[in-house]
């Protein structure tokens, strides 16, 4: 079985995808069946009336949900078809992040190949991704979620559920991991700044593509997974000069700055 439907499978998005469109039929039929039988009852009526506008309501988004191929494959899903997608990941081999995998994270799903970053059953190519990490969360109705944000050079935005509270330390080191061994910056933009950042992003990109013409996009991005460096350049030209300059000793404690210096040395080794 391909890698991707392995995963997708492990996370029950066949299953999710099933059962959600069921409840939509349900709630379209009761909503029908119950105008038509009922129709002198005001409150009965009201109620069926509601229920049918739902259904119509969540329709596009149920559409959505459905016909995507691989939700484990975030952003890309929408640019590549299926096949395009299982053969991105088919010669893929993941080991466990075993550095990270301590504390809150320890039975965390965070892996990696060549090329990819595997959070909690999504995959991430490293190549692609411009700025990023794990944020803290200041929702108190999210309290047992920390997020995982990435800006890629597409312009495409993804966010992840780590599936549980990491401290604020291990999210730091988590960060650091990001920066340190894959050079992604961990500057935090505000909201409205990130959207600026996916819209010049997303214009470097699609100059980028009629520079790559009459190349399919699907062959331009194999490319660039495997290697990015000029569209990330391009990218990285256009942020502000707060988000590019990393200075360590002000994100890092002492004790993470050791890590980090281990990390490279190890990646070194082994490459």
């Amino acid at each position: 079985m391909k890698q991707l439907r392995k995963t997708e499978w492990r996370r029950g998005y066949p299953i999710k995808k099933n059962l959600a469109l069921c409840a939509w039929v349900m709630m379209s039929l009761a909503g029908f069946t119950g105008i038509l039988s009922h129709p002198e009852n005001i409150p009965s009526l009201t109620a069926c009336v509601l229920a049918l506008a739902g259904a119509v309501l969540t329709l596009p988004r149920l559409l959505r949900y459905y016909r995507t191929t691989y939700h484990s494959l975030p952003a890309l899903n929408r640019r590549l078809t299926k096949e395009e997608q299982e053969e991105l990941l088919e010669n893929e081999n993941f080991e466990t992040i075993t550095e990270l995998k301590t504390e809150s994270l320890r039975w965390t799903d965070i892996a990696e190949s060549a090329h990819w970053l595997r959070i909690n059953g999504r995959y991430i190519p490293k190549e692609l991704v411009i700025l990023g990490g794990a944020e803290v969360t200041g929702n108190i109705m999210n309290r047992d979620m920390t997020p995982v944000i990435f800006l890629y050079a597409t312009g495409d935005m993804v966010k992840i559920d780590l599936g549980v509270q990491v401290s604020v330390p291990k999210i730091r080191e988590l960060n650091a991991y990001l920066w340190s061994c894959h050079h992604i910056f961990p500057g935090q933009a505000d909201g409205k700044k990130t959207e600026e950042l996916s819209s010049i992003f997303g214009e470097v990109y699609t100059d980028y593509l009629k520079e790559k013409e009459p190349e399919k996009e699907s062959g331009v991005l194999a490319d660039l997974i495997e290697d990015a460096g000029e569209l990330r350049q391009k990218c990285i030209e256009r942020m502000p000069s707060y988000l590019k300059k990393v200075d360590e000793k002000v994100w890092w404690t002492e004790k993470t700055r050791k890590k980090m210096e281990q990390w490279k040395a190890d990646r070194e080794n082994t490459l």
